[in-house]
């Protein structure tokens, strides 16, 4: 199995995870390849002590990152799984990755869901809205790449063929709350720029791929979350998630999941496109005119 998987995972001073993930993915293979977004940490110098093959590319977003992993790294082998630094496979998934019978190379399945769970507050969240959460992380080799998005980008196969693994990945970030609130602020102003393309452009949310794979179900909720009041819809999605979908049940550390990611982001991005609009007068071409500028197409 060790020829069959490679590994793509992405870095930025990640000294505080690195050892811990390196440890774990190499339970699974020794395929493992890095593009740093040039580090200041000892991210570069804990990857050269573990021999690891890597990169540095400028980053501009996940998507073009991904996209350079998957063109420039000569992957031989016949899958490549994508992973970040604070995310941990568990035992049981990487057994059932091992012994798969259906990763093989004339399988006619080109690409694996697998679920992923938050660890907060040293507690595994199970409910929520995004309690497991399934993601295509694992594809067959010259049948994946990653769609083209400031926020929230997924790799998508050629040829639509999709199957799921049931063990899952464990979202385990060791930073403090800070450092939680700096990254999803800087974040939300992705996510504005997409919400705002999506409404003075051309759609953010379609869809490439399979009409009846996950992927494209979530694309349809973004659709018709963004398409609700501004304000309103990230109360509805707290109503949602922690009442609707038992985030309730997680206890203390669940409420402030919900509290933070679920409303607070929400309501954030929503402020952030509504002062956008705000300082272009509401103006469509303005508006527009201000998107191209920032690159936004």
């Amino acid at each position: 199995m060790d020829n069959n998987i490679g590994i793509i995972l992405l870095t930025y001073n990640e000294d505080i995870h690195i050892r811990r993930c390196l440890d774990n993915l190499l339970l699974l293979t020794s395929n493992i390849y890095v593009v740093d977004s040039f580090s200041n940490d000892k991210t570069v110098a804990i990857l050269d002590e573990y021999g690891i093959n890597y990169c540095q590319n400028e980053f501009k977003n996940h998507s073009n990152q991904l996209n350079f992993a998957i063109n420039t790294f000569p992957f031989v082998t016949n899958y490549i799984l994508r992973m970040d630094c604070d995310e941990i496979l568990s035992n049981e998934l990487i057994n059932e990755i091992k012994t798969s019978n259906m990763l093989v190379i004339d399988s006619d399945i080109s690409g694996f869901y697998i679920k992923r769970k938050v660890i907060f507050f040293n507690k595994i969240l199970n409910y929520g809205n995004i309690n497991p959460i399934w993601l295509l992380r694992l594809w067959k080799r010259g049948k994946g790449f990653c769609d083209d998005k400031l926020m929230d980008e997924k790799i998508v196969v050629t040829d639509q063929k999709t199957a799921k693994l049931q063990n899952i990945i464990l979202d385990n970030n060791l930073n403090n709350l800070t450092w939680w609130t700096n990254k999803h602020n800087n974040y939300s102003n992705r996510e504005a720029l997409e919400i705002l393309k999506s409404k003075y452009i051309a759609s953010s949310y379609s869809f490439i791929g399979n009409y009846y794979s996950i992927d494209y179900f979530v694309c349809l909720l973004k659709v018709l979350y963004n398409k609700m009041p501004i304000f309103f819809r990230s109360f509805l999605l707290f109503f949602y998630s922690y009442f609707l979908k038992l985030g309730i049940l997680d206890g203390l550390p669940g409420f402030i999941w919900n509290i933070l990611q679920v409303f607070w982001y929400r309501y954030l991005v929503d402020v952030k496109v509504y002062e956008f609009e705000y300082l272009h007068d509401f103006d469509k071409e303005k508006i527009k005119e201000e998107l191209f500028k920032l690159n936004v197409k």
